[in-house]
């Protein structure tokens, strides 16, 4: 684990959290808080994980972190332990608690993860690694990278000011922002954070990689989200383009009518007999467009205007090859 300078309070904590985790589910027997206080380290000085050096402050500490763990579902579990000849609490994590099942995935699902983790890849995440765990590298992967996934530091901070309902301050177009965010989501090679503004007293949306300085957190439970509140950001990246615009027709299998509706923001033009649609959607971006459609797989084609079509299948033939 690397051990990074001037670490924020909430960073200190969850690094050593991960540090009592590893140290637990490690244990061949109970440990004791003496022992874990040990394993986990000592922190030095304010900005740096580990329990306080004062055995008092460390049981407090211990005990926090404990509650915490818990109340995340962590299956911490408690036995006698031994510490100099005198019985003591002692705690541990079973690695059978804490573990997938194994996995019974065929060489061809093997494969097809290989092409996957290859087509997209996370900024700074290696998708070969979590595919090692399930198996080995199966297959070929893909030249062609359909997708890039930007990871920022206060991604961190986002998911978990929405999942324990706090109020986030950032800078945004050189103005301060004091936000209650309800959903994070990812689209077209963008992360965006949509909530309520308090600056502007209105429902907004922010593109996160144009967020600058931190992000701040503030108190859990701070604000109620509101029981309408949307669980996607709709945005429409195929109108946000300078190319010419393009009226396409997209033909969507009856199972997806519902979600292209959502997902399209319109509904369909044509509702056939058995049940599948057809939109007619105005295109700006083909980029995005093309994203979207694939979002659908083979329950979605394109109709009209036949270049569109032909370049769309060109492309896909392209990748496959």
């Amino acid at each position: 684990m690397i051990i990074h300078s001037k670490l924020k309070p909430e960073q200190v904590r969850l690094e050593r959290l991960l540090r009592l985790i590893a140290a637990l589910i490690n244990a061949p027997r109970f440990l004791s808080i003496e022992e874990l206080q040990t394993k986990v380290g000592l922190a030095k000085g304010q900005g740096e994980a580990g329990y306080p050096s004062d055995l008092t402050a460390a049981r407090r500490a211990f005990h926090r972190d404990m509650n915490e763990l818990t109340a995340l579902g962590v299956p911490v579990i408690r036995g006698r332990a031994k510490v100099s000849e005198k019985d003591t609490w002692g705690y541990r994590i079973r690695k059978q608690d804490y573990s997938l099942p194994e996995m019974d995935i065929a060489s061809d699902e093997l494969a097809a993860l290989h092409r996957a983790t290859t087509a997209v890849r996370f900024h700074g995440i290696s998708g070969a690694e979590a595919l090692w765990k399930l198996g080995g590298q199966v297959g070929e992967g893909t030249d062609t990278e359909l997708a890039a996934v930007p990871m920022y530091p206060c991604l961190a901070d986002l998911f978990r000011a929405i999942t324990e309902q706090r109020t986030v301050s950032f800078d945004y177009s050189g103005q301060p922002r004091s936000v209650e965010p309800w959903t994070l989501a990812f689209d077209q090679g963008h992360w965006y954070l949509m909530g309520f503004d308090h600056t502007r007293q209105d429902k907004r949306t922010f593109r996160v990689d144009r967020m600058v300085g931190q992000v701040e957190l503030g108190r859990p439970n701070g604000f109620k989200q509101p029981a309408d509140a949307p669980r996607w950001v709709s945005i429409q990246p195929w109108r946000l383009g300078n190319q010419p615009e393009i009226t396409a027709q997209l033909w969507v299998d009856a199972e997806q009518v519902s979600l292209a509706s959502r997902r399209l923001g319109q509904e369909p033009e044509i509702i056939k007999d058995d049940g599948s649609a057809v939109f007619t959607v105005q295109v700006n971006n083909v980029n995005a467009f093309r994203s979207v459609v694939l979002e659908f797989l083979e329950q979605a084609e394109i109709l009209k205007p036949l270049k569109l079509r032909t370049d769309f299948v060109r492309w896909l033939e392209k990748i496959n090859k």
